[in-house]
């Protein structure tokens, strides 16, 4: 009994030992920080990075619902991995806030340009929409965010009122 405490606690010693060493060798360099890539970058499109992924908001577009107080807002979107491993895209990451607050997932009943979603290899790019059925309005704010490096950016979206 003695002989298996004691293996017992010479093998949580070589455990903790070589997370301590993988942890010296292998340390964490990732950012979570966000930032904003180029201020002077074209009237609607914004750049702005988190965790080494560039994501470009291009524009909008709404179409009309066949709910009476609502649109589909249609956001345009590019992805560039800047980053030196795949980065697995989602747009469960994606949501659209509405004036009064409430957060709207992506709605892929409608047709879309375009995937945001799946794997984006090291200095690629991906661009495609993501549509959202939101109550009529005229400003909204878009907002990445990276679920699993607690990162997040957001836009303001406005849609042009005669639309």
């Amino acid at each position: 009994m003695k002989g298996k405490v004691i293996l017992l606690l010479m093998l949580f010693v070589c455990l903790g030992s070589l997370v301590g060493v993988y942890s010296f060798l292998y340390p964490k360099t990732e950012t979570s920080q966000a930032q904003i890539i180029d201020e002077h970058s074209k009237e609607l499109e914004e750049i702005k990075e988190v965790n080494g992924i560039e994501i470009t908001y291009n524009g909008v577009r709404t179409e009309a619902s066949d709910q009476p107080d609502s649109q589909y807002v249609i956001v345009d979107l590019t992805l560039k991995n800047n980053r030196e491993t795949v980065y697995e895209s989602s747009i469960f990451k994606i949501t659209l806030v509405d004036e009064e607050n409430y957060a709207h997932s992506v709605d892929s009943s409608i047709e879309t340009k375009g995937i945001l979603g799946g794997q984006l290899h090291p200095d690629r790019t991906n661009r495609g929409e993501a549509a959202f059925l939101v109550p009529k309005g005229h400003e909204y704010e878009l907002v990445y965010t990276d679920h699993l490096r607690t990162g997040q950016v957001t836009w303001k979206v406005q849609v042009d009122k005669d639309e």
